[in-house]
């Protein structure tokens, strides 16, 4: 089978970044004995190809693809001399320019992979889905899509625009990136963090400092559980925008937390394993998420998560078994529930190994690459039929 990975995004990426959702997926089918190609917006004049080689002999082509951006979306001129090449297209989202011309001229070979879903707090995402609905989706044939999501949410979102043909396919990890290398020399960062641990538990959040992802809610119930217990520290690890960092250091000063909170704006992917073993207990309050890859990663170094309902919690997390979801924004209920957590040790440890467990059976690209391409079976099946009548 010949695939074409198609990111809609028109954002400039670059391939060191170790979460690439496209590359793990491309290299799990490339395992599969399929064909993989990657579509991916650039601001250049010029088209240009690149190469990555894994596993020793096998590789996937990047076509590097001059767009032009339209409300944050790539339009590509060359699309159509592009995909007569592959016998499936996979698109990002249910709905866009791309995937509006893709379902109308070449829907017998066109997957669509949907990530958004609703959630009040994501007003951007709820204008641009309003408008693109009301415009675009009555051209997309839509009781004829066939779509994978990347969580029940999303699949539940697209249901109720009546887009019957959907799939709950989940994100994967790409374990090659996850894997220590043989010896490391830690920097002086970690080298601190575990130092100082002794008798101290450690609270970890590690992503991006914005808004949706709640750091001032985060900072404000770390100082409730700091009040009740000396003894936890919160490590926190990520960059944001300036002015909301200011508003970040600025109430950790006012709550007097300073000497209570290890930070470094970033750590190299190599070394990430050293704070997940280090920490006890990871954090992610945001109020909307997509998925979530830091939570498949904390998953998978056996860090029990407590987050808020999203979807990815939604999809992964079975609360009080692997994780916790903890549904409120009401700081004292996050503090007293950090707090009981982290003085229930055999529930800690229990949770830890299947939350590692569950990520490993069923949220790698490897494991779940087999569904996607059932998924395209699917299409390609669908394509013959109607051609047969």
């Amino acid at each position: 089978m010949r695939i074409l990975i198609l990111r809609t995004m028109a954002n400039v990426l670059r391939l060191n970044t170790y979460n690439l959702q496209e590359v793990g997926l491309a290299k799990a089918l490339t395992r599969l004995g399929h064909r993989c190609d990657i579509l991916y917006y650039t601001d250049q004049k010029t088209d240009r190809r690149e190469t990555i080689t894994f596993d020793g002999d096998k590789t996937i082509t990047i076509l590097w693809t001059h767009g032009y951006n339209f409300l944050y979306e790539a339009i590509y001129p060359s699309l159509k001399k592009i995909v007569g090449d592959y016998d499936i297209i996979q698109v990002s989202d249910y709905v866009g320019f791309n995937s509006v011309w893709l379902n109308a001229k070449h829907q017998q070979k066109t997957v669509n992979y949907q990530g958004p879903y609703y959630c009040p707090y994501n007003k951007k995402d709820i204008l641009r889905a309003f408008v693109m609905d009301h415009l675009l989706l009555p051209f997309s044939r839509r009781s004829t899509m066939l779509v994978g999501t990347k969580s029940i949410l999303a699949t539940r979102y697209l249901q109720e625009k009546g887009i019957k043909n959907v799939t709950t396919l989940g994100v994967g990890i790409d374990i090659d990136n996850l894997t220590p290398p043989s010896r490391t020399d830690p920097p002086p960062f970690i080298r601190e963090v575990k130092s100082r641990k002794q008798s101290l538990k450690y609270l970890l959040y590690i992503g991006r400092l914005e808004p949706r992802r709640n750091i001032l809610f985060l900072l404000d119930v770390f100082h409730r559980v700091v009040e009740k217990d000396e003894s936890i520290r919160l490590v926190l690890i990520g960059k944001g925008d300036k002015e909301y960092t200011d508003q970040c250091r600025a109430k950790v000063d006012a709550l007097n937390l300073k000497d209570k909170i290890f930070y470094c704006q970033q750590i190299e992917q190599k070394y990430i394993h050293e704070i997940y073993q280090c920490c006890d207990l990871f954090l992610l309050p945001t109020r909307y998420e997509i998925f979530g890859m830091v939570l498949l990663e904390a998953m998978y170094f056996r860090m029990p998560v407590l987050t808020t309902y999203n979807g990815g919690s939604a999809t992964l997390i079975r609360d009080g078994e692997n994780g916790f979801i903890l549904n409120t924004m009401a700081e004292d209920q996050w503090a007293e529930k950090i707090s009981a957590i982290l003085h229930d040790t055999q529930l800690m440890v229990g949770v830890a190994g299947r939350a590692s467990e569950s990520v490993a059976q069923r949220y790698t690209w490897d494991v779940l690459a087999p569904r996607f391409v059932e998924l395209y079976q699917q299409r390609l099946d669908q394509t013959l039929m109607n051609k047969g009548r």
